[in-house]
């Protein structure tokens, strides 16, 4: 999946976001990781796949997408905040959907400690193949990424 696209809209909304609201991205490094985590359990919370506990699991797969590319926003976010401009993608093998999750959780923390670029690579790579083994591709992923991006400016816009 090639996202390099997302990289440039992604500096774009978030340089506008830091101005408008007068922070530098440093300042906001650690917030962006805890929004990354947070989104991410939306995202788990939403494919109940953890929910061992649970028969019937009604999954709305328009609200995962949604919660998704949330997470794609704050993951490619910090790594362009730690200089990351563009991501090659390195297929990794499946894994049981806890644990590509923990990996990522993971990740996020050691990298607010860290903020070494490996982790931020490694930190997107990982999402990006939570989104593969989930079946979307890279059109589905851009589209929804685009109407999210235009999404969070019209929040900006109206003081959200």
């Amino acid at each position: 999946m090639n996202l390099n696209s997302l990289f440039k809209k992604q500096k774009q909304l978030d340089k506008y976001i830091y101005k408008k609201n007068n922070v530098t991205a440093k300042e906001v490094f650690e917030r962006k990781i805890v929004a990354l985590l947070v989104e991410l359990g939306e995202f788990a919370n939403e494919l109940q796949f953890f929910k061992y506990w649970k028969e019937n699991k009604n999954i709305d797969g328009q609200r995962a997408i949604e919660e998704y590319i949330d997470v794609i926003h704050f993951a490619i976010g910090l790594a362009i905040d730690l200089g990351i401009d563009k991501h090659e993608y390195s297929e990794t093998r499946p894994r049981d959907l806890n644990k590509l999750f923990i990996g990522i959780a993971n990740l996020a923390t050691v990298l607010s400690a860290s903020k070494e670029k490996e982790h931020a690579k490694t930190l997107v790579n990982n999402v990006i193949a939570l989104g593969y083994q989930l079946g979307l591709d890279e059109q589905t992923v851009i589209e929804a990424y685009n109407k999210k991006n235009e999404i969070n400016y019209e929040r900006q816009n109206s003081n959200y």
